[in-house]
């Protein structure tokens, strides 16, 4: 009775205590060293045989099934030292609080259901029962009661994954592991675990999707912060949605808490804002009705969707659907009726133009929204019997409808020639979801133009065009494609050609005429081409052709003339026009090239500018000079003033014809004047006389 009571104790506190990522170091300490955790004199229950098919009251919270037993099985007291963990249970954390108190329970009762081992080495690895080998190692026992059984990998991972999932006290998540465990292993199915285990397959299909929680909310579940149900609703969305739930209404300081809301709320909201309803689209949903991810096959949904409501929670299939029957409705519609112009208004979705543009068909942009353009005839309603009071009234609506049928009938007829004729456009105009037929009148158009009659006798007149015809409209529309091809080609080989890396090696004849044929492009005119010897067959000027087929057949005199021509024309770009001196190095080719190729013109332009040059150089050499000799007279006027005052030395008796010959006054220095420059009239008179 007692044993009981510790039994049930223990079942109501593993559902409320607060679940831990696993073990504490101190349990693992004590797992390590089994008898110094005890009590060393304490004894090993003995095991009874009628125990080993019994459940224990302190380790489990009700019956299981075991495995059937081998002929081979056998029940001993194995060592604990002995015994290695499960490499198969799919319950990796266990809750500190239930261990200590199974441990407790141990203590007084022993281990009454033996664990499940299998040989393994010199020792043996635990099948199941891991919770008890930790509780028993807590428990200071050293020997433990233990089913051997030869069991494969394959055998062991499904024994293990049978009893664990039995256990009324496995998390969420570890059930959902030991299912995707189940059927990863391929030796199981859905429709199997559903027989095996007695779940049904809504339950088992809704465990799996906590596989896919992210780890916030994961973690969330584990804490047991949020329950199951919340957690198996928000689940069954995609990881990007997940995190966005999680962000706006479970994280911490979050805006909209969803924490207190209860399951069916959470569910609705979860539908409304992030469902898409599939009876908004319009492709077969005949997959759609048996399919997992159809919310009109989930129990939740069941009385929400009684008017047949639906949502599809896999978006990427139902973009995918959508987008196929975009494109096959296109093309269908193409194919009925070539006239038809595929169009799009700024809501197809850009994999629906892709793919038309893939398959060849080109979609033209509207100018105009989609209601800018006329639905055409609208076939009448026929009129119903139970809608009119009396037969009188009917048999008019019937004479009424008949006559709208006959205007429809012929509005139909006329818009088809329109069509025929090129005057009216029929569109078919790709949305979102669906695809409209709409038609556009197009009216004769006047149109400017200029004549010329004569050399000098030019006038405007103004004609009048007719539109094209479906069929000249196509043609049209494959010249223009054409013309789109190639200008999306040379845009892209333009990108390619910035990149590339020239290969070294000899010049190909078809190089060489390519070469020649840019140089004549790039540097020849018409008059140049003919003065080289290019002339025309037919015209006044070369084609492009002519001038590429030129090319190829050029002599090695206008192969010198081009290489002039194109160095010519280098120069006159790529030479500058400023900061030039003469060590300029494309300015000294250019030169050197006059010379050899121009002399007289050459000559004439250096001699005219080194002339101006040589006078300006002279003029400044004078002024400098004038400049450096005033500076150094300056310099010795101040030295002078600047030398100490001494006495002058007594002169030697000097006979008379010794008389020292007296020196001519030096005369004064005078800076000449330039003669671009005016005399100062504010200079006094005496200076300006001077002067």
């Amino acid at each position: 009775m007692q044993t009981a009571k510790a039994n049930s104790k223990s079942k109501q506190s593993g559902k409320s205590a607060v679940r831990t990522p696993a073990v504490s170091e101190a349990v693992a300490a004590q797992a390590q060293d089994p008898v110094a955790a005890g009590n060393p004199g304490m004894k090993p229950a003995e095991p009874q045989a009628t125990d080993i098919g019994a459940v224990n009251p302190v380790a489990e919270t009700s019956p299981v099934e075991q495995p059937a037993v081998h002929p081979e099985t056998d029940v001993r007291l194995l060592d604990l030292n002995k015994i290695v963990n499960s490499t198969y249970n799919p319950r990796k954390n266990f809750r500190e609080e239930t261990l200590l108190e199974l441990a407790e329970s141990i203590k007084q009762s022993g281990v009454l259901q033996p664990i499940c081992v299998r040989p393994r080495d010199e020792g043996f690895e635990i099948v199941y029962g891991e919770r008890r080998y930790w509780a028993a190692a807590m428990a200071g026992l050293q020997f433990i009661p233990a089913l051997i059984r030869e069991l494969s990998d394959a055998e062991a991972e499904d024994a293990a994954i049978t009893e664990n999932l039995q256990r009324e006290d496995v998390r969420p998540r570890e059930e959902a592991a030991a299912y995707k465990r189940a059927l990863q292993s391929g030796r199981h199915t859905i429709e199997s675990l559903v027989g095996k285990f007695g779940k049904s397959e809504a339950y088992i299909r809704s465990r799996l999707k906590l596989c896919e929680l992210i780890d916030a909310l994961a973690g969330m579940l584990d804490k047991e912060e949020i329950s199951v149900g919340v957690a198996t609703e928000i689940a069954k969305y995609p990881a990007d949605i997940q995190q966005e739930v999680y962000n706006d209404h479970f994280a911490e300081g979050c805006y909209s808490s969803w924490k207190t809301a209860r399951i069916k709320e959470i569910a609705r909201r979860l539908y409304e804002r992030y469902m898409t309803k599939l009876e908004s689209y319009n492709f077969d949903k005949t997959e759609c009705l048996s399919c997992q991810h159809n919310t009109a096959n989930q129990v939740l949904f069941k009385d929400e969707c009684t008017g047949g409501c639906a949502g599809c929670q896999n978006r990427e299939c139902m973009i995918r659907k959508n987008n196929e029957f975009l494109v096959q409705k296109a093309v269908k519609l193409l194919k009925d009726d070539p006239r038809t112009t595929l169009a799009t208004d700024g809501e197809t979705p850009a994999a629906v133009l892709e793919a038309l543009e893939q398959e060849g068909y080109h979609v033209e942009e509207l100018e105009y929204s989609i209601y800018h353009y006329d639905k055409g005839p609208q076939i009448p309603d026929a009129p119903q019997a139970e809608e009119f009071e009396s037969e009188e009234e009917f048999s008019e609506a019937q004479v009424e409808y008949e006559a709208e049928m006959a205007a429809f009938a012929e509005e139909t007829q006329q818009l088809e020639f329109d069509i025929s004729e090129g005057r009216v456009r029929k569109y078919a105009i790709i949305g979102n979801l669906d695809i409209e037929i709409r038609y556009e009148e197009i009216g004769d158009e006047e149109r400017e133009v200029t004549v010329n009659e004569g050399q000098d006798d030019e006038h405007k007149v103004f004609v009048t065009v007719v539109p094209p015809s479906p069929l000249e409209g196509l043609m049209q529309q494959d010249r223009r494609n054409r013309e789109i091809c190639y200008e999306h080609i040379t845009t892209d080989m333009k990108r390619v050609f910035l990149d590339v890396k020239v290969a070294n090696k000899p010049l190909q004849k078809e190089e060489q005429q390519m070469f020649y044929y840019a140089v004549m492009q790039r540097v020849m005119s018409d008059s140049k081409l003919r003065q080289c010897g290019f002339r025309p067959k037919e015209g006044s000027y070369l084609t492009d052709r002519e001038q590429f087929a030129a090319a190829g057949r050029i002599t090695a005199k206008q192969q010198a003339a081009l290489v002039r021509a194109f160095l010519v024309d280098y120069f006159r770009s790529a030479a500058p026009e400023y900061g030039c001196t003469d060590e300029t190095l494309l300015t000294g080719m250019m030169c050197r090239f006059a010379d050899m190729n121009f002399t007289e013109q050459s000559q004439k332009v250096q001699q005219e500018y080194l002339k101006v040059y040589e006078r300006r150089k002279a003029r400044l050499q004078e002024q400098i000079d004038a400049l450096q000799a005033k500076a150094e007279a300056e310099e010795l006027a101040v030295s002078m003033q600047e030398a100490p005052d001494v006495e002058p030395e007594e002169l030697p008796d000097l006979l008379p014809d010794e008389t020292p010959a007296i020196e001519p006054t030096p005369e004064p220095l005078i800076i000449p004047m330039d003669p671009d420059i005016e005399p100062d009239t504010r200079m006094p008179e005496e200076m300006k006389t001077a002067a």
